[in-house]
């Protein structure tokens, strides 16, 4: 062997091992962009969960304040309503403990006549 296919194998050899380390790193790279991209799509797929999400619980909570605002209107009604009522049951009782009272003292105009119906039939 000349001195010249030494070096051209030598050469070629060492091409070869260039070219196996350079397949070796696109290799290496493909695999990490393929992981990167893996972790994008895992991450866009969360954050469309996470707006879903965000989504439903603002609606719940327009409706939760809607209901309260009804509610309290509705409390403030039946409490202005209570007020109002108040006085008007206070005087209805009174009057029931004067009519109790005073039909005690003497029997009402039926028992008075039908005991007046007895007594002439005796």
């Amino acid at each position: 062997m000349t001195q010249d296919a030494t070096t051209s194998e030598g050469r070629d050899r060492g091409d070869r091992q260039e070219l196996e380390r350079l397949r070796a790193e696109v290799a290496e790279a493909r695999h990490h962009l393929l992981t990167v991209q893996d972790h994008v799509v895992g991450i866009e797929a969360e954050n469309g969960r996470l707006h879903r999400d965000l989504t439903r619980v603002t609606m719940e909570l327009r409706q939760a304040r809607r209901r309260t605002k009804r509610l309290t209107e509705q409390r403030d009604e039946l409490r202005r309503r209570l007020d109002d009522l108040r006085p008007r049951l206070d005087r209805n009782r009174a009057r029931v403990a004067e009519l109790e009272g005073a039909g005690s003292a003497r029997p009402s105009v039926a028992r008075r006549a039908a005991r007046r119906v007895r007594s002439a039939l005796r």
